[in-house]
């Protein structure tokens, strides 16, 4: 069986997801796209023989095609309503998560409209981006050269025909269940990581909003197809209901063991 990659679009509970998929293949060894994919090329065939047979799934910030071709045969992903996922990304940024734009847009004189007009390419359409682009992530140079309907349909068609299996954020306990079921998965209980802080939370005005819809036509598209696939199987009679089930009551079962011990101390 080829080995798996996890195609990791940012913001989509990927963090999550990759502890997960570590419990899946312990004492393995996971090879993590950067989004240089000129470096990370270079890295991996830096790696000798038996690194690379040690090397149980791939992961990290890559486009659907990387070049690399054990990395290219059974691709998963997740996907996440666009304006849900933008958002998300930008309180990342206002609480100077993401190191590569501090220098531009620290916290402390960080302006909304500003980040929203900044051209930045995980703004605007990046799901779309990642799904038919062969390279860099947040290039624009293909998603430009086609027309809304001929990337809508390049990504619709990729996300059934070069993606094994795909998940939705917002349905992350369903989407687990799928997961396990292709890939004869045990399911455990997880945390969630990498979470928004509480402290500094951003405010989303209508216009805000317009601006994110705007950037994020495509992807909006996108989203709408892979999630009227996703809900007919979860609401198919192949379903496994029963994995779902007890999938919520082992996480319910987790939270209150740590309420309780968070008591205890």
């Amino acid at each position: 069986m080829s080995l798996l990659r996890f195609l990791h679009i940012p913001k989509t509970a990927g963090s999550t997801f990759s502890r997960i998929l570590q419990q899946q293949y312990p004492g393995k060894r996971s090879f993590d796209f950067t989004g240089d994919i000129a470096s990370d090329l270079a890295r991996f065939e830096a790696l000798l023989a038996e690194e690379k047979s040690n090397i149980g799934f791939f992961s990290g910030h890559a486009p659907i095609t990387t070049g690399i071709p054990e990395a290219d045969q059974t691709i998963i992903t997740f996907l996440r309503n666009p304006v849900s996922r933008v958002k998300s990304f930008c309180q990342h940024v206002y609480e100077g998560k993401s190191p590569y734009l501090l220098g531009d847009f620290p916290p402390e004189t960080f302006s909304l409209d500003d980040f929203l007009n900044s051209g930045i390419g995980e703004l605007s359409n990046l799901q779309t981006k990642m799904l038919i682009n062969k390279g860099s992530s947040e290039s624009t140079e293909l998603i430009d050269s086609l027309s809304t309907s001929e990337a809508i349909q390049r990504a619709a068609s990729n996300l059934s025909e070069k993606i094994s299996c795909f998940g939705i954020q917002e349905y992350f306990n369903e989407s687990l269940v799928l997961f396990a079921v292709k890939f004869n998965w045990p399911l455990r209980s997880y945390d969630s990581v990498n979470k928004k802080g509480t402290l500094r939370t951003l405010q989303f005005a209508d216009r805000h909003v317009r601006k994110i819809v705007e950037l994020n036509s495509i992807d909006i598209e996108v989203y709408k197809l892979a999630l009227q696939d996703f809900l007919q199987q979860v609401n198919s009679k192949k379903f496994d209901s029963g994995r779902l089930y007890k999938l919520r009551g082992v996480n319910l079962w987790r939270r209150f063991e740590r309420k309780l011990m968070a008591i205890r101390r």
